[in-house]
């Protein structure tokens, strides 16, 4: 438990570093996960309430009982700041642990500034060290696109689920989790990608302009 209490205090102290440090702005992008909605936390006490764009329900639900306005995606965003699954000494990233994977690259793509904020546990030697790779499928013939990918790498991927059935993203596909470890990524995401059944791929290259890391007590910029 104390391992736990250690990273939840990363998690809070990165969020804080990162909510004091940016400026204010007008419409912020939220990505997902439980450092994003410490920071809309931070964001808050500081007395900062932009406009938000989310990227997942889960965040919606928190930026909402914290006062913020939700709005669309309509145009470029100035900064969005989301969290990891895992960084690589690169600073490439897995994401898609909470399922927003698609929403979350969308809104990177549409961000003249895209930082990430992580605890030190996710960073990893290579991408699919400690998760597997999230893979974001259509429904339909969802079975003739996961034995596409186990032929294309050898491995079982495995259909995400929830209460025994499919877990559904919040566009309305299934996640299919890959167990592979990246050794190029822009070359793995490139091939995932162009797959038919496929919407998007949890391997997110060269795209995080900043990446914020909490170990202890201090916050690092990793990149």
């Amino acid at each position: 438990m104390r391992g736990d209490s250690v990273i939840e205090e990363e998690k809070r102290a990165v969020a804080r570093h990162v909510a004091e440090m940016i400026p204010d702005v007008e419409v912020l992008g939220l990505g997902s996960g439980t450092t994003v909605a410490k920071f809309v936390e931070e964001l808050v006490n500081l007395g900062k309430r932009p406009k938000v764009v989310v990227t997942s329900s889960q965040i919606e639900r928190v930026a909402k009982a914290h006062g913020l306005t939700v709005v669309e995606l309509e145009d470029e965003v100035e900064i969005t700041v989301d969290g990891a699954d895992e960084v690589d000494p690169k600073g490439n990233l897995t994401k898609g642990g909470g399922g927003a994977l698609l929403r979350e690259k969308v809104l990177a793509n549409s961000s003249k500034r895209y930082i990430i904020i992580a605890d030190h546990t996710k960073l990893v030697d290579r991408l699919g060290t400690k998760t597997p790779i999230p893979v974001e499928i259509v429904p339909y013939g969802f079975k003739v696109t996961i034995s596409a990918l186990e032929r294309m790498f050898g491995v079982k991927p495995k259909l995400r689920k929830l209460m025994d059935r499919p877990f559904v993203t919040d566009n309305g596909n299934f996640i299919v989790d890959l167990p592979i470890r990246v050794e190029r990524p822009s070359e793995v995401e490139t091939s995932i990608k162009v797959m038919n059944g496929v919407v998007d791929v949890g391997i997110f290259t060269g795209m995080a302009d900043e990446i914020y890391v909490a170990k202890g007590n201090k916050v690092l910029r990793y990149k």
